[in-house]
């Protein structure tokens, strides 16, 4: 290979590295902080100085989406549920590709009694991203919730595949086992047994109204 390819080759390779840390260096260090901020106090659950945090991060970086995300977040948590799908609907207008916005957005829809549109949501994360175990435990919860737990049950088995050690998945798993078992009549539980039965049962009427015809 001549030198003059190998130079346009690591130009080249320079070039895409600077195109893939842009978005980084879009926001300010100022931003990010603020940012990292906000998370530390989500973790300490202190949510109404976490808004703060995220308001100081988007006023220095007014397309900063995680920023906007986690804003979204420390509403719902402190129950502006309203405000906090403003701020999931600017998160996913600044980047409608982003699984964690999606998934954040059921979790607001979920508290504001939108459980159809809550579950779009799930699948809307899924079809971004079908390897993410969040969406799909979410999903599951959600088809829980909503009494179709053959599907719930489903997407729990999905969790299981992507990740085993997946957070409260056995015990959400069991619960929706147990509820639909409970959900389930007893005849549909019993149909082969109560088959079996009447198969017998009407082979003894047979029997016995031949036997009184010969007789």
């Amino acid at each position: 290979m001549s030198t003059k390819k190998i130079l346009c080759m690591g130009f080249f390779i320079l070039l895409l590295l600077i195109l893939c840390t842009l978005p980084v260096l879009a926001y300010s260090q100022e931003a990010t902080d603020k940012y990292a901020q906000g998370n530390a106090l989500m973790k300490n659950k202190n949510y109404t100085q976490a808004i703060e945090a995220y308001e100081d991060a988007i006023s220095l970086a007014p397309d900063y989406f995680e920023a906007w995300n986690g804003k979204a977040d420390a509403l719902n948590r402190v129950q502006r549920f309203t405000e906090a799908l403003a701020a999931s609907n600017t998160t996913l207008a600044l980047n409608p590709d982003y699984v964690q916005g999606w998934i954040n957005r059921g979790y607001i829809l979920y508290n504001l009694g939108q459980t159809d549109n809550e579950l779009k949501a799930y699948d809307k994360a899924i079809s971004i991203d079908p390897s993410s175990p969040a969406a799909w435990f979410n999903r599951g919860y959600s088809l829980a919730g909503m009494k179709r737990y053959d599907e719930a049950l489903a997407a729990f088995d999905t969790v299981k595949s992507l990740d085993p050690n997946y957070p409260n998945l056995a015990a959400n798993r069991h619960i929706a086992e147990q509820s639909r078992d409970a959900a389930t009549p007893w005849y549909v539980k019993n149909a082969l047994t109560l088959g079996i039965i009447a198969f017998f049962a009407i082979g003894a009427i047979a029997w016995f109204i031949s036997v009184r015809k010969e007789h």
